[in-house]
């Protein structure tokens, strides 16, 4: 991690306040006019059913029950297999590229940071992400580490993004909103799948998957191997080998029981030549998972769902650098969390509906570099419960709130209230008001990195040192939104306006008085709470799909924000505060568009446009980021097995700067164009 330094941050940079350019438009203007026209050209033939997308979208992210998004006490994004398809990602961070108001950026060529609303660093800590319900939220340093997920896009269902603060149903961490992917069941994938992908860059991976079923048991094993040689700017290569396993056990007509195994290793390039405190080097990942999760139908209207997990996550990172003496240190550490949840959903009458449950999680940490040598845990104990109550008028209240217990921490309680009013069939209005928080990771909160002599393992000085109680991060939102179908258009429409209010902001500060083992140089890294931030802002989404083949998707952000926060103190007492107006983009835009040819062949294109905005910490200030993908696929359908042959360019606009943008210290990274060929063999 960086030491504190000065960045000369421009007031505005290219394309601050303006539009994304239209040259990079063109292609993705072009597949969009093919959807707009595909209505019209089906006309002599007369217009199919697919043609009104009359279905609203069910959703289980928001409150832990079905709902529809006209029920929804929040706005979400629904990312579904047309839509993973038609753009092309190779990665689950790419896809979120399509959220409105989410940020993506990449530390190492495959090492990203998701985050919603800007303010975020290497590990985006303010996002809850869960798989199948399970959280794979880093308990140490928090945010997630994507490339080590045993998961590939082919497996995904869909993913439901909730756009806003959900700590009501998920907890501390679902601070900016919820990441829920759900994987689809075996049932809908008998047989064998092979996938391999080439490409510019050093991209490789390989994926295969086999499903089938054995009486009342339905399964699925895969396996992947994926590498790149990451940005050509610097040294990031990497390597990840994983397995998986689900099982689903339909026990009897009332019981259903599932499992899920993962496994996954492998080796990452991190760092910079000259930089001290991050230099090149190798850093070995292993994680694992257990989960397991049981379903009991009560009666037509009750269930009882009990469910267990299992995180083990071990980066084993250190090195020495010559100072002149040669000094020794590290991020590496091990960790656990367990998890226990008993949850109970109940159709009281026609017009009310209950979800309430009570978990227990386990979190453990420990590493010779990170807490020097020491070992911590948080132990957390949570009681939540959601009510929709729908009213004759079309009216319906969604009353839900969490209360958490943390070990050494005050308890948490984060309530929500939303009424969702139906103006008529196809249009709603939603007000919401909501609480959440972000608690510390067991790193903010227990930080203590050492250098030590590499001959002896002599402490020399801290590096990093947590020395306050930290309170969790608060989070106060207000939300009016709009949701809007149109199925003789084949059209959706959601649009927000929002107001948040963040406090208690958890600081990464750099303390002149903390004073190391032998008093070498004062002052180390360190963390407080002392910080607000006010941000405003719309987001639009619009969904077009007037029949199968056609798919367009716009995604829209504005903001405006103002606050600080904590940067320095020094030896004198004396503070310097980091001004977060630049930490959050004003607009960001994307735009996916898809059309399907008769014969099998298929062309989309993706378009992605960010404003400048910096990225703190380690982070640098970033200009304009534009992204043009485009993807040509051609899919052969046999009786027996199905082909699809994709040609993938990424970034064809030209070079971007992501993340790092400092290239006095030879610290950048530069994503340049980029060609990759993928084929897809499945036998039914």
């Amino acid at each position: 991690m960086r030491n504190d330094t000065e960045r000369a941050i421009p007031e505005s940079g290219p394309g601050k306040v303006g539009c994304p350019k239209n040259r990079a438009l063109l292609l993705s203007a072009m597949v969009v006019a093919s959807a707009l026209a595909a209505p019209f050209s089906q006309a002599q033939e007369g217009v199919s059913e697919d043609y009104f997308f009359a279905d609203v979208p069910i959703v289980l992210s928001v409150t832990r029950l079905q709902q529809p998004l006209t029920a929804t006490p929040a706005s979400v994004s629904v990312i579904d297999r047309k839509m993973i398809r038609a753009s092309g990602a190779t990665s689950i961070p790419d896809l979120l590229r399509h959220v409105p108001g989410f940020q993506v950026a990449y530390v190492t060529g495959k090492r990203a940071a998701v985050t919603a609303h800007g303010r975020g660093d290497e590990y985006a800590r303010d996002m809850q992400v869960t798989i199948d319900g399970r959280s794979i939220y880093d308990p140490v340093f928090g945010g997630v580490s994507w490339q080590d997920l045993q998961l590939d896009i082919d497996s995904i269902q869909r993913i439901e993004v909730v756009r806003g603060p959900n700590a009501a149903s998920h907890g501390s961490n679902s601070f900016a909103g919820v990441i829920n992917i759900i994987t689809e069941h075996p049932a809908a994938q008998p047989g064998l799948l092979a996938k391999t992908l080439v490409g510019e860059g050093g991209e490789r991976s390989l994926y295969g998957r086999y499903a089938g079923s054995a009486g009342g048991l339905d399964y699925r094993i895969a396996v992947g191997h994926n590498e790149s040689d990451g940005f050509d700017s610097r040294e990031d290569d990497e390597s990840t080998d994983w397995i998986s396993l689900r099982g689903d056990l339909q026990a009897d007509p009332r019981n259903t029981l599932m499992l899920q195994l993962g496994y996954s290793n492998g080796p990452r390039e991190e760092g910079f030549y000259d930089d001290v405190l991050q230099p090149v080097r190798n850093v070995d990942h292993i994680n694992h998972y257990q989960q397991l999760r049981w379903n009991r139908l009560l009666s037509t209207d009750e269930e009882l769902q009990l469910q267990l997990y299992h995180n083990f996550q071990r980066k084993d990172d250190h090195f020495q650098v010559e100072l002149p003496v040669l000094v020794e240190g590290g991020f590496g550490f091990d960790s656990h969390r367990y998890d226990l949840e008993l949850q109970y959903s109940n159709r009281i009458d026609s017009g009310l509906r209950l979800a309430a449950g009570v978990g227990a999680r386990y979190e453990s940490a420990e590493g010779f570099w990170t807490f020097a040598g020491e070992r911590h845990t948080r132990r957390q104990y949570r009681l939540f419960a959601n009510i929709e109550w729908e009213l004759e008028r079309g009216t319906i209240f969604n009353l839900g709130g969490m209360y958490e217990a943390y070990q050494g921490k005050r308890g948490l309680f984060s309530p929500r209230f939303a009424l969702n009013h139906r103006l008529n069939d196809n249009n709603t209005l939603r007000f919401v008001a909501s609480r959440a928080y972000r608690m510390p990771t067991l790193w903010e909160d227990h930080a203590n990195l050492i250098a030590y002599l590499a001959s002896n393992k002599m402490p020399l000085d801290y590096v990093f040192r947590s020395i306050e109680d930290l309170e969790a991060e608060e989070i106060t939102s207000f939300e009016i939104g709009y949701l809007g179908n149109f199925p003789q258009l084949g059209m959706q429409l959601d649009a927000r306006i929002f107001k948040e209010r963040i406090s208690e902001i958890i600081a990464n500060i750099t303390d002149d008085n903390i004073l190391g083992p032998l008093n070498l140089d004062p002052g180390a890294q360190s963390y407080a709470n002392n910080g607000k931030v006010y941000i405003t802002g719309l987001e639009l989404e619009l969904n077009y799909r007037p029949v199968s083949r056609a798919l367009i998707h716009m995604g829209y952000s504005l903001t405006n924000v103002y606050g600080e926060q904590l940067r320095h103190i020094y030896d004198d007492g004396t503070r310097r505060y980091l001004d977060l107006d630049s930490s959050v983009p004003q607009q960001t835009f994307s735009l996916l568009g898809s059309y399907r040819f008769g014969g099998g062949f298929e062309i989309s294109s993706a378009y992605h446009y960010v404003d400048p905005m910096e990225w703190l910490y380690d982070g640098d200030y970033i200009p304009v980021q534009k992204r043009w993908d485009l993807r040509i696929a051609k899919s052969i359908r046999q009786a027996n097995s199905d082909l699809d042959l994709e040609l993938l360019f990424q970034n064809i606009d030209g070079e971007d700067i992501d993340f790092y943008n400092s290239p006095d210290r030879n610290q950048i990274n530069l994503s340049d164009r980029r060609l990759m060929f993928r084929a897809t063999l499945r036998f039914h």
